[in-house]
């Protein structure tokens, strides 16, 4: 991975020297529309998103530093997000241990486990406090107590809220960021590197990105 890190940041200011044809040090929003418009196939239409994306402090210039900074970000974070649901969050908090016939806790009831409880399991004492701020929600039929089904059931219908709200401003985000990327996948194709290491880390982000 370091290697790979290593290898891209090479790359990444092989680029930029590459499109930074008036030696300015820095490169406009221009350079990026005149070098995109030059790639048979390209996407130029995104070039503001892209400029915006690389244009961290929003000055109207990127440097060699912004450049390679802002795209290893996002190249370890597109790798980050194919690596699978763990980094995501994990698991969720477990909901309170049912009773022997699963009858319920009262507010109170939560209330002493919570104390008994303390920090010593942060999870467990979430979901609980969880419970005692939305009693009555989670109590769902009402008899003043909520039971491990309930208890469960409200866990759900909160991770399902929440997941949907993040998930499609995650999607958004990663949509974004696999344009950008996409995008330097063919500016580094067109102007990229002439030895082998370059080719072949060219390949190995263009199978990440795939």
């Amino acid at each position: 991975m370091i290697d790979r890190v290593g290898n891209s940041s090479q790359m990444f200011s092989h680029l930029f020297s590459r499109l930074d044809t008036k030696s300015q040090g820095y490169l406009e929003k221009s350079d990026f529309a005149s070098a995109l418009s030059n790639i048979s196939g390209s996407d130029s239409s995104g070039v503001d998103s892209l400029f915006s994306t690389l244009d961290s402090d929003s000055n109207g210039q990127v440097t060699e530093s912004e450049f390679s900074s802002v795209l290893s970000q996002l190249q370890q974070s597109l790798m980050a997000s194919q690596s699978g649901p763990q980094g995501m969050g994990g698991m969720p908090p477990p909901p309170p241990p049912p009773s022997a016939d699963d009858a319920g806790f009262t507010e109170e009831e939560l209330s002493s486990q919570l104390s008994e409880i303390g920090s010593s399991d942060s999870p467990r004492s979430s979901m609980i406090s969880n419970i005692i701020d939305n009693f009555s929600a989670a109590d769902t039929d009402g008899d003043g107590k909520v039971s491990f089904q309930e208890a469960n059931s409200f866990r759900q219908s909160q991770d399902s809220a929440t997941s949907t709200g993040s998930d499609s401003t995650t999607a958004q985000a990663a949509s974004s960021e696999m344009q950008v990327m996409r995008q330097i996948m063919q500016l580094m194709h067109a102007y990229g590197q002439s030895s082998a290491q370059g080719s072949s880390s060219t390949s190995s982000l263009l199978s990440a990105l795939a």
